[in-house]
């Protein structure tokens, strides 16, 4: 599945915490490279810029189906 503006994903931080975050910008010329605005666990928001898709930290992935 191709990222889209607007689409809740997970990032993972630094320290492999899973925050929520919100696809703010997909780079139309990368494969699924975006930028995000997320939430860290205290409700406080933060842009990351060109993150990758990924499990590893500073990536981001599409949130599990449950």
């Amino acid at each position: 599945m191709r990222p889209t503006i607007g689409r809740i994903v997970h990032y993972k931080d630094t320290e492999g915490k899973t925050l929520a975050a919100v696809v703010v910008y997909v780079n139309p010329d990368t494969n699924g490279i975006v930028n995000l605005s997320v939430w860290n666990e205290f409700g406080a928001p933060f842009r990351v810029l060109n993150v990758r898709q990924g499990d590893e930290p500073e990536q981001w992935n599409w949130p599990p189906r449950q």
